[in-house]
């Protein structure tokens, strides 16, 4: 029998002792990489600044956050780039968010394109934007009858979704200036 057999997974509550930037994906501690480089967290500014302004012009029911933990469940925590949820947060995320934005980078984008793209449809999350700064591409998509359907993909221009009847408008132009 295989030493896999006998791995036991690891729980929210061993999470919570953890040094360091951590996410928890089926039971597995997943060491977070060293501090995003300068485009990613350029990106992540200004997406969250399109977000942040857009919301204001609405009745303010929903929030954006950025790199907050999103408790799914016992055995999944994952932390996304920015999440808004229609809901103030005090400590961590324990509801599916209403969009979720994953900047890719090469030590991330293959976890992003498929464990994360396939939990968040399942849990229901209704828009899930990733972004390659490295391509300059957009893609965004909505759930659809519980599934992920692509409704968009760009590279400039702007994209738009509504959330609870507020429209969040991207303005993908101002994304690009430092990548």
């Amino acid at each position: 029998m295989s030493l896999a057999a006998y791995k036991v997974p690891y729980t929210y509550e061993d999470y919570k002792n953890w040094k360091g930037d951590w996410e928890l994906i089926n039971g597995d501690a997943i060491a977070m990489a060293p501090s995003p480089f300068g485009p990613h967290q350029n990106l992540l500014v200004n997406i969250a600044a399109d977000i942040r302004n857009s919301l204001k012009k609405c009745d303010g029911k929903c929030f954006a956050y950025a790199e907050l933990d999103y408790i799914i469940d016992e055995f999944n925590v994952f932390r996304p780039d920015i999440s808004v949820v229609c809901k103030k947060i005090k400590d961590f995320i324990k509801i599916p968010p209403k969009l979720v934005v994953e900047i890719l980078s090469p030590s991330t984008a293959l976890k992003d394109k498929t464990v994360k793209f396939e939990t968040y449809e399942k849990e229901g999350v209704e828009f899930y934007m990733m972004v390659d700064y490295e391509l300059k591409k957009v893609k965004l998509y909505k759930l659809i009858d519980y599934k992920y359907r692509k409704i968009d993909e760009k590279s400039e221009g702007e994209m738009a979704i509504d959330i609870e009847k507020c429209k969040i408008v991207f303005n993908l132009d101002d994304w690009w200036e430092i990548v």
